[in-house]
């Protein structure tokens, strides 16, 4: 069970859209709050079809900036209450943990208004009791640990919001991952990294879900990374064994030709009256040792440059 946020930038294009159904068929989340969608009414639909989720409730972009999607699965209940361009604010029912307050939230992007979204923190907290999670990109650090590269920040930007997270008793639930969730570089090829996405709680809804944790993920369509909350401690899932895939790639190394054809003779070779099935079998074989030999996990091996 997990909440899934990201400043995503843009669901009009189909190559974030994929990369944003790959974060949620792996991270399985109840909840999905989005930034920055920049969406097109008519990919609505196909958005809710990747995310496998039945309801959503949507505030449209401004021109060609901003908008915002929260999104949850059929069997929740969430009681959307307020919403802005820089909000959405729900109660949820955690079911036996009872009902619990939800804020997605964007941090205004020009620092001359951000003193706006420090005001409407301050008045989201005063709407109710419930326990609170508050998650997002607030476009904001806490110190200067949290940036490397470029200007300094202003001590008094960053003591603003350290003031206001005080101000409505929420402790910042630390992360697993990468230290940096936003990366920009400059015209001049200098490389800025800061944590501005980020979740924050109050004791209360700490208690509920004492074993949740923030995960960093990587992804290459986005300048953010997407924060993946685990509520529960996840279980590991048994591996199955996969099946066999051939790969378009192995068609540009000239030896992919003869390991399938030494492989073919060895299938031919082998006694019984189910020769073409053989045949395939060794080359499942052969082309699978080969591969792990020549190439190694490919998969795991792109996760990692992501990364990186």
């Amino acid at each position: 069970m997990s909440l899934l946020s990201w400043n995503c930038r843009g669901l009009g294009n189909l190559r974030t859209v994929n990369a944003l159904a790959k974060v949620v068929n792996k991270e399985e989340p109840i909840i999905v709050f989005l930034m920055e969608t920049k969406l097109k009414k008519d990919w609505l639909v196909l958005i809710k079809e990747k995310c496998k989720m039945k309801n959503c409730f949507v505030v449209p972009s401004v021109g060609n900036s901003g908008g915002l999607i929260l999104l949850w699965k059929e069997e929740l209940k969430v009681d959307v209450r307020t919403f802005s361009q820089n909000h959405i604010d729900a109660w949820v029912n955690g079911g036996e943990v009872g009902w619990w307050h939800l804020t997605g939230f964007y941090g205004h992007p020009y620092t001359a208004k951000r003193h706006e979204s420090w005001a409407k923190l301050k008045h989201l907290k005063s709407t109710t009791s419930l326990p609170w999670l508050v998650i997002g990109d607030f476009n904001e650090i806490m110190g200067l640990s949290e940036k490397e590269g470029g200007s300094i920040r202003p001590r008094k930007q960053m003591a603003d919001f350290v003031s206001t997270i005080d101000h409505c008793g929420l402790c910042d639930l630390g992360f697993i991952g990468s230290k940096f969730t936003w990366l920009y570089q400059t015209t001049s090829g200098i490389q800025i990294r800061e944590r501005l996405d980020r979740a924050l709680a109050t004791l209360e809804w700490m208690s509920l879900y004492p074993t949740a944790k923030l995960h960093h993920l990587s992804s290459s369509v986005s300048d953010h990374s997407p924060l993946s909350l685990h509520l529960f401690q996840q279980q590991k899932k048994r591996r199955h064994k996969k099946n066999f895939r051939f790969e378009s790639m192995w068609l540009k190394d000239l030896r992919c030709e003869m390991v399938v054809k030494n492989a073919w003779e060895s299938g031919q070779l082998m006694e019984s009256d189910w020769v073409l099935h053989n045949c395939l079998e060794r080359c499942k074989v052969d082309l699978s040792s080969w591969n792990a030999m020549e190439f190694g996990h490919v998969g795991r091996t792109i996760r990692e440059l992501q990364t990186k």
